[in-house]
């Protein structure tokens, strides 16, 4: 009623709002508002009441359906089609993990390959999104029973604009020299023993624009000079939420791998953890799910996420691979033959 002068209240009737729903009254209108997320298509049905300030009401029956999250997954590269009215969609992209070192003196750890959580990434209703999912490093090889191989990097995994960097592959002794250095990547591989070597650089947060403001990536951990008597401990692979651990001596005690991070992305509701370091291994010792135990070393672990075991080290001149389409670095290998496996 025009000739009312006052604005008109709305007000719920009857039925329900959706979960999470307020009903709130304006000088233009009813507005509804904070929706909750739901697990399977929910319809909600219910009648608003307008009433002006003489008391004039008008009924309206509504429906409102709130669609569960949808959601896409690729494990190897392809085409993301945006559906009709979408014009954001949130986004999780992991790099390759990186192999671990494998060498006669304890490998570093391979470096996760980067993260990067980009919520409301801005997509055009109807597009389609060009998607490259990067390959894990190969598992570090060599010739003769006490090889020396560097872990290698893994590749970089793209969403449109949005890059994660291949991880950063473990180092190998000898005592010095690039072999002994972890490779730089998303994030960074660990150390070789015995060379007191540096872990490698994480180059997630790095990478221009969304890719490093919305990226995670840390650095490799680093090993200790040799020592005597000598049993020393490689550094682990960075992951997305941490710096890989750094090696010990005497007893030798190998670096853990850099946590990863979870998200619920997958499902919806379900945490899973991605991009985690594999852990370095200790001289004598085989990897142990990107570790190493032996009777004169302690237990080291890969971040969550992380990579699978070493190859037991009688397979001489190969570390464990990254964990599976996880971004997750793998662990380290000791080939000098006393290897244990895990």
């Amino acid at each position: 009623d025009p000739e009312s002068g006052g604005d008109v209240v709305y007000t719920l009737e009857s039925g329900s709002l959706p979960a999470g729903c307020s009903l709130t009254s304006t000088s233009s209108g009813a507005v509804l508002s904070g929706f909750n997320a739901v697990g399977t298509n929910t319809t909600s049905n219910f009648t608003i009441r307008a009433k002006d300030v003489n008391s004039n009401i008008s009924d309206r029956a509504f429906s409102i359906t709130v669609l569960a999250p949808s959601y896409q997954s690729f494990t190897s590269s392809g085409t993301f089609s945006v559906p009709s009215g979408v014009t954001a969609v949130d986004v999780l992209v992991v790099g390759g993990g990186a192999s671990g070192g494998g060498g006669s003196q304890a490998g570093g750890g391979g470096g996760a390959g980067g993260l990067v959580y980009r919520p409301g990434f801005t997509v055009t209703p109807g597009g389609t999104v060009a998607v490259t999912v990067g390959a894990g490093g190969s598992q570090a090889s060599g010739p003769g029973p006490y090889p020396a191989s560097k872990g290698q990097s893994g590749q970089d995994s793209t969403f449109g604009t949005l890059v994660a960097k291949g991880g950063g592959g473990g180092g190998v002794h000898p005592e010095s020299g690039p072999q002994a250095s972890g490779n730089d990547g998303g994030s960074g591989g660990g150390g070789g023993a015995r060379a007191g070597a540096p872990g490698g650089s994480a180059t997630q947060p790095t990478q221009p624009g969304d890719s490093g403001n919305y990226g995670f990536g840390n650095p490799g951990g680093s090993s200790k000079p040799e020592s005597s008597p000598s049993l020393d401990g490689a550094g682990g692979g960075g992951g997305a939420g941490g710096a890989g651990g750094n090696g010990q001596n005497d007893p030798g005690r190998s670096g853990d791998g850099g946590i990863g991070k979870a998200y619920t992305i997958a499902d919806g509701t379900t945490p899973v953890y991605y991009a985690g370091g594999g852990g370095g291994s200790a001289q004598g010792c085989g990897g142990q799910g990107g570790g190493a135990i032996h009777s004169n070393a302690t237990y080291s672990a890969p971040g969550s996420g992380g990579g699978h075991p070493g190859t037991p080290a009688t397979i001489f001149g190969q570390t464990g691979q990254g964990g599976v389409n996880k971004g997750g670095g793998a662990g380290g290998v000791d080939n000098s033959g006393n290897g244990w496996p895990s």
